[in-house]
Protein backbone atom coordinates (compact mmCIF):
# COMPACT_ATOMS: atom_id res chain seq x y z
CA UNK A 1 0.00 0.00 0.00
CA UNK A 2 3.03 2.18 0.27
CA UNK A 3 3.95 1.44 -3.10
CA UNK A 4 0.63 2.94 -4.31
CA UNK A 5 0.23 6.21 -2.27
CA UNK A 6 1.68 8.34 -4.85
CA UNK A 7 0.21 8.87 -8.26
CA UNK A 8 3.19 8.05 -10.14
CA UNK A 9 3.07 4.30 -8.67
CA UNK A 10 -0.21 3.97 -9.62
CA UNK A 11 0.02 4.72 -13.08
CA UNK A 12 3.24 2.29 -13.19
CA UNK A 13 1.17 -0.35 -11.56
CA UNK A 14 -2.20 -0.12 -13.64
CA UNK A 15 -1.93 -2.73 -15.77
CA UNK A 16 -0.51 -5.10 -12.48
CA UNK A 17 -4.46 -3.72 -11.02
CA UNK A 18 -6.37 -4.30 -13.87
CA UNK A 19 -4.94 -7.86 -13.98
CA UNK A 20 -5.86 -8.12 -10.30
CA UNK A 21 -9.14 -7.00 -10.99
CA UNK A 22 -9.91 -9.43 -13.22
CA UNK A 23 -9.09 -11.87 -11.75
CA UNK A 24 -11.00 -10.90 -8.55
CA UNK A 25 -13.97 -10.66 -10.49
CA UNK A 26 -14.11 -13.98 -12.72
CA UNK A 27 -13.28 -16.01 -9.49
CA UNK A 28 -16.43 -14.28 -7.47
CA UNK A 29 -18.53 -14.41 -10.68
CA UNK A 30 -17.58 -18.25 -11.79
CA UNK A 31 -16.99 -19.39 -7.66
CA UNK A 32 -17.50 -17.74 -4.82
CA UNK A 33 -21.30 -15.69 -6.32
CA UNK A 34 -22.58 -19.13 -7.65
CA UNK A 35 -22.20 -20.88 -4.32
CA UNK A 36 -23.62 -18.22 -2.18
CA UNK A 37 -26.81 -17.85 -4.70
CA UNK A 38 -27.30 -21.46 -5.05
CA UNK A 39 -27.75 -22.60 -1.62
CA UNK A 40 -30.65 -19.62 -1.33
CA UNK A 41 -32.50 -20.82 -4.13
CA UNK A 42 -32.84 -24.10 -3.29
CA UNK A 43 -33.89 -22.36 0.92
CA UNK A 44 -36.06 -20.39 -0.64
CA UNK A 45 -38.24 -23.30 -2.50
CA UNK A 46 -38.35 -25.30 0.50
CA UNK A 47 -39.38 -21.87 2.87
CA UNK A 48 -41.91 -21.52 0.16
CA UNK A 49 -43.05 -25.33 0.12
CA UNK A 50 -43.52 -25.02 3.81
CA UNK A 51 -44.88 -21.93 3.88
CA UNK A 52 -47.37 -23.56 1.35
CA UNK A 53 -48.39 -26.17 3.58
CA UNK A 54 -48.69 -23.82 6.70
CA UNK A 55 -51.40 -21.85 4.63
CA UNK A 56 -53.43 -25.13 4.07
CA UNK A 57 -52.70 -26.23 7.65
CA UNK A 58 -54.07 -22.98 8.95
CA UNK A 59 -56.99 -22.75 6.27
CA UNK A 60 -58.22 -25.77 7.36
CA UNK A 61 -57.80 -25.48 11.26
CA UNK A 62 -59.84 -21.98 10.28
CA UNK A 63 -62.67 -24.11 8.71
CA UNK A 64 -62.95 -26.74 10.96
CA UNK A 65 -62.93 -23.67 13.57
CA UNK A 66 -66.07 -21.86 11.66
CA UNK A 67 -67.66 -25.56 11.16
CA UNK A 68 -67.27 -25.98 15.34
CA UNK A 69 -68.85 -22.77 16.33
CA UNK A 70 -71.79 -23.18 13.77
CA UNK A 71 -72.38 -26.57 15.69
CA UNK A 72 -71.91 -24.82 19.00
CA UNK A 73 -74.83 -22.25 18.14
CA UNK A 74 -76.72 -25.10 16.80
CA UNK A 75 -76.52 -27.10 20.14
CA UNK A 76 -77.18 -23.79 21.93
CA UNK A 77 -80.63 -23.20 19.99
CA UNK A 78 -81.21 -26.45 20.40
CA UNK A 79 -80.84 -26.50 24.09
CA UNK A 80 -82.92 -23.42 24.39
CA UNK A 81 -85.93 -24.94 22.40
CA UNK A 82 -85.19 -28.29 24.27
CA UNK A 83 -85.46 -26.12 27.74
CA UNK A 84 -88.51 -23.78 26.78
CA UNK A 85 -90.38 -27.84 25.59
CA UNK A 86 -89.37 -29.26 28.86
CA UNK A 87 -90.50 -26.07 30.48
CA UNK A 88 -94.17 -25.94 28.82
CA UNK A 89 -94.08 -29.68 29.61
CA UNK A 90 -93.73 -29.51 33.30
CA UNK A 91 -96.11 -26.43 33.27
CA UNK A 92 -98.52 -28.24 31.63
CA UNK A 93 -97.87 -31.21 34.32
CA UNK A 94 -97.85 -28.83 36.83
CA UNK A 95 -101.58 -27.28 35.88
CA UNK A 96 -103.10 -31.38 35.28
CA UNK A 97 -101.31 -32.34 38.98
CA UNK A 98 -103.41 -29.13 40.27
CA UNK A 99 -106.60 -29.51 38.77
CA UNK A 100 -105.99 -33.37 39.91
CA UNK A 101 -105.85 -31.90 43.23
CA UNK A 102 -109.01 -29.91 43.20
CA UNK A 103 -111.13 -32.66 42.20
CA UNK A 104 -109.66 -35.31 44.67
CA UNK A 105 -110.43 -32.18 47.33
CA UNK A 106 -114.40 -32.08 45.51
CA UNK A 107 -114.50 -35.55 45.55
CA UNK A 108 -113.33 -36.01 49.72
CA UNK A 109 -116.13 -33.07 49.96
CA UNK A 110 -118.67 -34.77 48.13
CA UNK A 111 -117.93 -38.07 49.73
CA UNK A 112 -118.15 -37.00 53.08
CA UNK A 113 -121.21 -35.05 52.37
CA UNK A 114 -122.75 -37.85 50.97
CA UNK A 115 -121.73 -40.09 54.01
CA UNK A 116 -122.97 -37.58 56.74
CA UNK A 117 -126.07 -35.77 54.51
CA UNK A 118 -127.17 -37.97 51.84
CA UNK A 119 -126.86 -37.24 48.23
CA UNK A 120 -125.89 -33.75 47.25
CA UNK A 121 -128.67 -31.27 45.55
CA UNK A 122 -128.06 -30.51 41.51
CA UNK A 123 -129.30 -26.93 40.41
CA UNK A 124 -128.66 -26.37 36.58
CA UNK A 125 -129.29 -23.35 34.89
CA UNK A 126 -128.94 -23.27 30.95
CA UNK A 127 -129.95 -20.66 28.78
CA UNK A 128 -132.43 -20.75 25.81
CA UNK A 129 -130.68 -18.09 23.65
CA UNK A 130 -127.56 -16.16 23.39
CA UNK A 131 -128.51 -12.75 23.88
CA UNK A 132 -126.35 -12.16 27.05
CA UNK A 133 -124.35 -14.42 29.57
CA UNK A 134 -126.63 -15.54 32.37
CA UNK A 135 -125.54 -15.73 35.78
CA UNK A 136 -126.84 -18.17 39.21
CA UNK A 137 -125.97 -17.36 42.75
CA UNK A 138 -126.75 -19.74 45.41
CA UNK A 139 -126.44 -19.47 48.86
CA UNK A 140 -127.23 -21.80 51.64
CA UNK A 141 -126.05 -22.82 55.17
CA UNK A 142 -124.05 -26.29 55.31
CA UNK A 143 -123.66 -28.84 57.99
CA UNK A 144 -121.77 -27.19 60.54
CA UNK A 145 -123.58 -24.06 60.19
CA UNK A 146 -121.59 -21.68 58.38
CA UNK A 147 -123.60 -19.87 55.37
CA UNK A 148 -121.66 -20.62 52.18
CA UNK A 149 -122.04 -18.79 48.76
CA UNK A 150 -121.29 -19.41 45.08
CA UNK A 151 -121.88 -18.02 42.10
CA UNK A 152 -120.86 -18.80 38.34
CA UNK A 153 -121.70 -17.38 35.04
CA UNK A 154 -122.47 -18.99 31.42
CA UNK A 155 -124.72 -20.66 29.14
CA UNK A 156 -125.15 -24.07 30.62
CA UNK A 157 -123.70 -23.70 34.17
CA UNK A 158 -124.27 -26.53 37.16
CA UNK A 159 -123.71 -26.23 40.99
CA UNK A 160 -123.94 -29.21 43.27
CA UNK A 161 -125.23 -28.55 46.87
CA UNK A 162 -123.56 -30.55 49.58
CA UNK A 163 -126.11 -33.45 51.33
CA UNK A 164 -127.46 -31.86 54.40
CA UNK A 165 -127.73 -28.33 53.48
CA UNK A 166 -130.60 -26.36 54.48
CA UNK A 167 -132.12 -22.44 53.75
CA UNK A 168 -130.89 -22.64 49.70
CA UNK A 169 -131.50 -19.98 48.04
CA UNK A 170 -131.22 -19.50 44.26
CA UNK A 171 -130.83 -16.06 41.92
CA UNK A 172 -130.24 -15.07 38.80
CA UNK A 173 -128.89 -11.98 36.73
CA UNK A 174 -127.05 -10.72 33.60
CA UNK A 175 -123.20 -10.43 33.73
CA UNK A 176 -123.07 -6.23 32.98
CA UNK A 177 -127.19 -6.43 33.43
CA UNK A 178 -129.66 -6.28 36.09
CA UNK A 179 -130.73 -8.83 38.14
CA UNK A 180 -133.68 -11.52 36.88
CA UNK A 181 -137.33 -10.23 37.93
CA UNK A 182 -139.96 -12.95 38.64
CA UNK A 183 -142.51 -13.35 36.15
CA UNK A 184 -145.92 -15.05 35.59
CA UNK A 185 -145.00 -18.59 34.22
CA UNK A 186 -148.35 -19.63 33.67
CA UNK A 187 -148.97 -17.29 30.98
CA UNK A 188 -147.75 -17.43 27.49
CA UNK A 189 -146.64 -13.49 27.64
CA UNK A 190 -144.76 -14.02 31.26
CA UNK A 191 -145.85 -10.79 33.05
CA UNK A 192 -144.06 -9.73 35.42
CA UNK A 193 -145.01 -10.16 39.01
CA UNK A 194 -145.01 -6.59 41.20
CA UNK A 195 -145.59 -6.36 44.77
CA UNK A 196 -147.49 -4.02 47.15
CA UNK A 197 -145.56 -0.58 45.80
CA UNK A 198 -145.44 -1.44 42.08
CA UNK A 199 -142.28 -2.84 41.82
CA UNK A 200 -141.33 -6.06 40.35
CA UNK A 201 -140.01 -8.74 42.37
CA UNK A 202 -136.83 -10.39 42.30
CA UNK A 203 -136.99 -13.27 41.12
CA UNK A 204 -135.55 -15.43 44.20
CA UNK A 205 -136.36 -19.86 44.55
CA UNK A 206 -135.40 -20.97 48.28
CA UNK A 207 -135.94 -24.63 49.46
CA UNK A 208 -135.89 -25.06 52.99
CA UNK A 209 -133.51 -28.68 52.64
CA UNK A 210 -131.11 -29.68 49.53
CA UNK A 211 -133.17 -30.49 46.95
CA UNK A 212 -132.88 -33.24 44.31
CA UNK A 213 -132.44 -31.98 40.83
CA UNK A 214 -133.41 -28.45 39.33
CA UNK A 215 -133.16 -27.50 36.11
CA UNK A 216 -133.82 -23.71 35.39
CA UNK A 217 -134.42 -22.57 32.11
CA UNK A 218 -133.61 -18.46 31.42
CA UNK A 219 -134.60 -16.34 28.53
CA UNK A 220 -134.16 -12.68 27.23
CA UNK A 221 -131.94 -9.73 26.52
CA UNK A 222 -129.31 -8.42 29.43
CA UNK A 223 -132.52 -5.66 30.82
CA UNK A 224 -135.62 -8.34 30.63
CA UNK A 225 -133.97 -12.18 31.93
CA UNK A 226 -136.36 -13.96 33.12
CA UNK A 227 -136.82 -17.60 34.26
CA UNK A 228 -139.35 -19.58 31.89
CA UNK A 229 -139.67 -22.76 32.79
CA UNK A 230 -138.52 -24.50 36.23
CA UNK A 231 -138.18 -28.56 35.70
CA UNK A 232 -137.90 -30.23 39.86
CA UNK A 233 -136.90 -34.01 40.52
CA UNK A 234 -137.59 -34.52 44.22
CA UNK A 235 -134.85 -36.50 45.85
CA UNK A 236 -137.00 -38.92 46.68
CA UNK A 237 -137.65 -40.32 43.10
CA UNK A 238 -133.61 -39.47 42.61
CA UNK A 239 -133.29 -42.40 45.07
CA UNK A 240 -135.40 -44.35 43.03
CA UNK A 241 -138.04 -45.73 46.07
CA UNK A 242 -140.92 -44.77 44.38
CA UNK A 243 -142.11 -44.28 40.63
CA UNK A 244 -140.71 -47.37 39.37
CA UNK A 245 -137.50 -45.53 38.09
CA UNK A 246 -134.42 -47.56 38.49
CA UNK A 247 -131.94 -46.47 41.66
CA UNK A 248 -129.74 -44.23 41.32
CA UNK A 249 -126.12 -45.24 40.54
CA UNK A 250 -124.07 -43.25 43.22
CA UNK A 251 -120.47 -44.33 41.58
CA UNK A 252 -121.69 -42.37 38.52
CA UNK A 253 -122.89 -39.46 40.16
CA UNK A 254 -119.55 -39.27 42.29
CA UNK A 255 -117.83 -39.24 39.03
CA UNK A 256 -119.71 -37.08 37.39
CA UNK A 257 -119.39 -34.81 40.41
CA UNK A 258 -115.84 -34.84 40.91
CA UNK A 259 -115.55 -33.81 37.31
CA UNK A 260 -118.11 -30.94 36.98
CA UNK A 261 -118.37 -29.84 40.76
CA UNK A 262 -118.16 -25.71 41.48
CA UNK A 263 -116.45 -24.90 44.85
CA UNK A 264 -118.39 -22.68 47.10
CA UNK A 265 -117.50 -19.53 49.49
CA UNK A 266 -117.96 -18.65 52.68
Amino acid sequence: WGVLSSPAAMAVDMPMLESWFHWATTYFMQGALFEQVSVPLWALGLGLAAVACLTVVVSALLTRTRTLQAQLEQSSEDSATLSELFSSELERLRVQLSQTQEDSDSLDEILGSILKGGLPGHLEMTSKDYWCVKTMEVSYTDQEGERRNWRQSGYHVNCFVPGGARDIEVTFGVVGGAECKQVDRSKPDFPYIYDETGRMKLEKFTYERCPGNVRYELRGPSLATFVSHVTEVPAKRQRGSTGGGSPINVPAMVRKLSTGSCRSER
